[in-house]
C-alpha cells in the first residue's frame, strides 16, 4: 500500500511539462528574390556566410565564414534585400544568426559536370551567444539542362533536424527549369546541426544555387 503514493507522485512528474528546456525557433528568410548571375568564370563557387539578424528580423552584419573570392560582394548584396523572420526564445524575439550559402554554378561546358574542390574544409560556424548556427560539411553542384541556354537563380530555405538530416526544403525563389536539379543536388549535401548550449537542435538554413549563362561556343 505505501508504494502507491510513490508511483502516484512519479506519474505526476512525468505528466508535468519540462520548463527547464527552453523553446527556441531559429530565424529564417520570410522572402527571396533572385539572385546576381555573374558573366564571368566561378571555379570554385560556395560561399558561406554567417549573417547577425536582430530581433525586428534587420540584418545587422554579415560574416563570411568561406570565400572564394569575386562573388562575395554580390552574395551580402543579395542577402540584405531579403526579409527575416527573427528568431524566438520562449515565445520572444531575440536576436540570432543563421547560415546562408551562395553556390555559383560554373558555365555549362559540354557534358563536363561541374565538381566540389578536392581539398574541401567542412565550413561549420563558431559559437556565440550559446548558439552555433548550421554547418555545412560537403556540398555537391546541381547539373545543368541539357541544351538549356537558360541561366539565373533558386533560392531554398532547407530545414535541418538535430541530426544533421534534411526533413524539409522550401522553395523561395524557383524557376521551372533548374528546380528539379536543385532537388537531386540537395540530396548529396550534408550538415552538421545546430546547437544551443551544446545540445543539437533543429533549425533552418537558406541556399542560393545560381546557375551562370552557357559558355559561349
Amino acid at each position: 500500500m505505501k508504494s502507491v503514493p510513490v508511483i502516484g507522485f512519479l506519474l505526476l512528474a512525468l505528466a508535468w511539462p519540462n520548463t527547464a528546456q527552453e523553446v527556441y525557433n531559429s530565424p529564417e528568410v520570410a522572402s527571396a528574390g533572385d539572385t546576381y548571375v555573374p558573366y564571368q568564370v566561378v571555379l570554385d563557387g560556395l560561399f558561406v556566410l554567417d549573417v547577425f539578424v536582430d530581433g525586428e528580423g534587420a540584418v545587422q552584419g554579415i560574416d563570411a565564414l568561406r570565400d572564394p573570392g569575386a562573388m562575395l560582394g554580390a552574395a551580402k548584396t543579395s542577402v540584405r534585400q531579403w526579409k527575416f523572420r527573427p528568431a524566438s526564445r520562449e515565445g520572444r524575439s531575440a536576436p540570432s544568426r543563421m547560415t546562408v550559402s551562395f553556390l555559383y554554378r560554373p558555365p555549362n561546358y559540354g557534358n563536363a559536370a561541374a565538381v566540389p574542390p578536392k581539398q574541401f574544409s567542412p565550413v561549420v560556424p563558431t559559437e556565440h551567444d550559446k548558439y552555433v548556427p548550421i554547418g555545412v560539411l560537403s556540398f555537391a553542384y546541381p547539373a545543368y539542362p541539357v541544351n538549356s541556354v537558360a541561366w539565373g537563380s533558386v533560392v531554398v530555405q532547407v530545414t535541418v533536424d538535430n541530426s544533421g538530416e534534411v526533413k524539409g526544403v522550401d522553395f523561395l525563389h524557383g524557376m521551372d527549369v533548374f528546380n528539379n536539379f536543385v532537388s537531386d543536388a540537395l540530396k548529396k549535401w550534408r550538415f552538421q546541426a545546430a546547437t544551443l548550449d551544446g545540445k543539437s537542435i533543429t533549425s533552418k538554413t537558406v541556399i542560393a544555387f545560381v546557375f551562370q549563362p552557357p559558355a559561349a561556343k
